[in-house]
């Protein structure tokens, strides 16, 4: 009984911290839409050469115009435009490893009764991969070395990930990590998720059945002192800790939290008050850009063989 209330626990803990990601996620994404709302209203873009033009050798040039409010709104609207282009690349990369290692695990084998599949490798590892699908997998590597209760441990683990769909949960706790990095909490909560994730999978492979909390212990030993483990994987102080009986002290971050709460709140105020006295036009043309380019293209000629010339004989002389 006790050992089902603390994996119920540390599943609820895990919730918590996966919430509390989601809430600053939210919130920082309705950040940036204002931001870009502010943009749109407050930065005049015509077609036509903007009324703001300087001559240089003849050729009238365009150049955009601002005050420091509009700069502000655009400098925000930038890093929205940067956690656009972070989260877009992170669900790229984890789509693109995901089926990476779908492939690899392509050849796998169903293990009788067990749901789980094995795998070709040395390496004695269990695992559960499969962001829409999660399975878990066991390496030749790990069948050889466990018996037969130490394996019915770490099959129960990973098969407690597959039901709470972790991989996909953590890899989209990675990405609004990577995407949202001016919060400073967030980069932490991503971290304890991971570990509660682990934790509560332990809790629930031993729960109800005492004897499998020494032979997980024991499969985690093994698997760390076999000759042909990862020397970069150790184990997890923590979740030893958690198996011989003393609970993880784990608490909420609500400092971490607070402090991303204030970063949103202090752009959202900055959007706002900038917006008010923000004003700024400039044309569909790159800035500086003459209103007869070839002909600042022709002009530059000159330059460009002035200076190729001078490269070449800076080479000369170096040899």
């Amino acid at each position: 009984m006790t050992s089902a209330r603390h994996a119920s626990g540390h599943v609820t803990q895990a919730r918590r911290v996966s919430g509390a990601q989601l809430a600053l996620a939210v919130l920082s994404l309705a950040c940036l839409a204002v931001v870009f709302v502010r943009l749109v209203e407050r930065w005049r873009v015509t077609p036509s050469t903007a009324s703001h033009r300087i001559v240089i050798l003849g050729q009238r040039m365009s150049y955009p115009a601002a005050n420091l409010a509009a700069i502000v709104v655009l400098a925000l609207a930038l890093v929205g435009a940067a956690v656009i282009a972070r989260a877009v690349a992170g669900v790229i990369g984890e789509v693109a490893a995901s089926r990476r290692l779908g492939r690899r695990l392509a050849t796998a084998r169903p293990l009788d009764g067990s749901g789980a599949f094995a795998v070709d490798g040395r390496r004695p590892h269990a695992f559960c991969a499969g962001l829409l699908a999660p399975r878990v997998y066991v390496t030749e590597g790990a069948l050889t070395i466990l018996d037969d209760q130490a394996l019915q441990a770490v099959l129960a683990h990973e098969r407690h990930h597959a039901r709470r769909r972790d991989p996909l949960r953590l890899a989209a706790g990675r990405v609004l990590a990577r995407a949202l990095f001016f919060l400073p909490g967030l980069s932490e909560l991503t971290h304890r998720g991971e570990a509660l994730a682990e934790i509560g999978a332990d809790a629930h492979a031993v729960a109800g059945e005492p004897e499998l909390r020494s032979a997980l212990a024991r499969a985690m030993l093994s698997f760390t002192e076999s000759p042909a483990a990862d020397p970069g994987v150790g184990i997890d102080p923590v979740r030893v800790d958690h198996l011989l009986g003393e609970p993880p002290r784990w608490r909420f971050p609500i400092l971490l939290f607070l402090a991303g709460l204030g970063v949103i709140a202090v752009l959202v105020a900055a959007a706002a008050l900038a917006g008010r006295e923000a004003g700024g036009s400039a044309s569909l043309a790159p800035p500086f850009l003459s209103a007869q380019p070839c002909v600042v293209v022709l002009a530059l000629i000159p330059a460009g063989i002035v200076l190729a010339a001078l490269a070449c004989t800076r080479g000369r002389r170096s040899t």
